[in-house]
């Protein structure tokens, strides 16, 4: 019985590879006759020995609008009763019209709408996407390694009409983009987005600064060539590609006295950092004023910002860095640098009073409990790290679980009209955290740290780099 049922197993398995290659191979014949007879339609309309072709077109078509404007009358002449009708069909069914005959009617309808459904998608598929852009991406989850530069991904169009088509002039790399690479988020990717975005190839990057060069007709905020910067978030289609589609609601126009490079790398780790102090810390938004607070990982994107933020409300600051970013971190404003490469971090933080705020924001890891045991009892210890996903390993049936769950809540949202973008980090993501950003760096109170930029093909390397606990600030991709 087992013999069998293994038999079974495989030919089950070989029928399933071979009707797969079968469909495949179907796709792709249709796609290449739709693009070959596009191209056939495009030289002959071009064609200047075909135009009494087109005159015998124009006037079948004024025959046809003749025709229908005769229907049309003959519609509204025509008086139906209903109850002969009824009889009519009635007989028609009994006596004329068997059952395999209605079958094999609603069949042959069911099967050529399937086919002109599928025929009409790959028309405006390839109709509407002739235009390719560059773009990074994340071809398989398997790290960093499966991430690349394409110089053929499809133009986004505005399809929403408070969308903004922007042209990226930078990008900055956050940790999340690595932890993308490895299949971070992918089950709110498939659930909350739309299309191509739901599976692989990923779009990367959280962040970028750039111009308008499109807006939709709703659209009252913006303008074509405003400098504008944003961040989306970790789920959302991502803004490394040199043009974007966004809604107006997640950008804010860019500061003045920064460059697109130093712009774009202040969205995504700004709103960080803003939430990490407004909504989980000790601190209340502009009041620091007597809060001792530790910064480990002073020299992270998000830790520079945390700097200038706690001692612009007036707070105490002792971050941990290494010895290359001490510079920096007293330029930024620290108080206190202590060194991960010289001192046991442990025992140097016995030698100093207790904080009221601990944020941890990457570099050399240590446990939790280690730093909160240096708190204030009613202090705050706060990670800006990405937070692990538990949704991302789920099974089947838990998934399809989740999966209703997250149907339920958008559902909910879109009756009461809430922001669908206030899912996990995307609710640290917010318009007026950037416009209060921006605020800041014009007014000189906040200085931009950007450690190096690559071009879009170096990815991989900078990747790597904003791993490097030697980094400081910011990576950032030019385009």
């Amino acid at each position: 019985m087992d013999e069998i049922s293994f038999r079974i197993s495989n030919h089950l398995e070989r029928l399933q590879v071979q009707t797969s290659l079968v469909i495949q191979q179907g796709q792709q014949w249709i796609s290449m006759f739709l693009t070959n007879c596009q191209r056939y339609i495009r030289e002959l309309y071009r064609d200047q020995h075909v135009q009494h072709i087109k005159d015998i077109i124009y006037n079948l078509i004024t025959y046809v609008q003749k025709c229908l404007e005769q229907l049309r009358f003959q519609y509204y002449s025509i008086h139906i009763n209903s109850v002969q009708f009824y009889r009519q069909l009635v007989t028609i069914f009994n006596n004329e019209v068997t059952r395999r005959e209605i079958i094999f009617c609603l069949a042959g309808i069911t099967i050529g709408t399937l086919i002109g459904y599928s025929i009409g998608r790959n028309w405006i598929y390839y109709s509407h996407h002739m235009h390719h852009i560059k773009a990074v991406i994340c071809h398989h989850y398997i790290g960093i390694e499966g991430v690349s530069m394409i110089d053929d991904a499809e133009m986004p169009m505005i399809k929403k009409n408070n969308d903004l088509l922007i042209q990226v002039k930078a990008a900055s790399v956050n940790v999340v983009d690595t932890k993308i690479c490895s299949g971070y988020s992918k089950a709110y990717r498939r659930l909350l987005n739309s299309g191509r975005h739901k599976e692989i190839p990923v779009i990367l990057g959280r962040d970028c600064s750039g111009i308008v060069i499109d807006i939709g007709q709703s659209v009252i905020n913006f303008d074509i060539g405003d400098e504008v910067f944003l961040a989306v978030p970790s789920w959302a289609p991502g803004t490394m590609a040199e043009y974007i589609v966004v809604p107006e609601t997640l950008v804010i126009k860019r500061p003045k006295r920064c460059t697109y490079e130093i712009a774009a790398s202040i969205p995504y780790s700004g709103c960080m950092a803003w939430d990490a102090l407004v909504n989980k810390s000790v601190i209340k938004e502009g009041n620091a004023k007597g809060q001792r607070v530790l910064i480990y990982g002073g020299n992270t994107p998000v830790g520079c910002i945390l700097i200038q933020l706690v001692k612009l409300w007036g707070g105490y600051v002792v971050t941990v860095s290494r010895q290359n970013a001490v510079p920096v971190m007293r330029a930024l404003g620290a108080d206190e640098v202590l060194l991960l490469d010289e001192l046991n971090i442990e025992k140097e933080l016995e030698l100093h009073e207790k904080y009221n705020a601990i944020f941890y924001t990457g570099g050399p890891s240590t446990e939790s409990h280690i730093l909160k045991k240096y708190l204030h009892p009613y202090g705050s210890y706060v990670t800006t790290m990405p937070e692990h996903l538990t949704s991302d390993s789920l099974g089947f049936i838990s998934g399809s679980i989740f999966a209703g769950c997250i149907y339920i809540k958008l559902l909910v949202q879109y009756i009461f009209g809430f922001n669908i973008h206030q899912w996990k980090d995307g609710s640290k993501i917010k318009a007026e955290y950037l416009q209060a950003l921006s605020e800041l760096t014009d007014a000189d109170e906040i200085q931009p740290v950007v450690d190096r930029v690559y071009a879009p093909h170096n990815i991989e390397e900078a990747l790597h780099h904003i791993l490097d606990p030697e980094a400081i600030g910011s990576t950032i991709i030019k385009f």
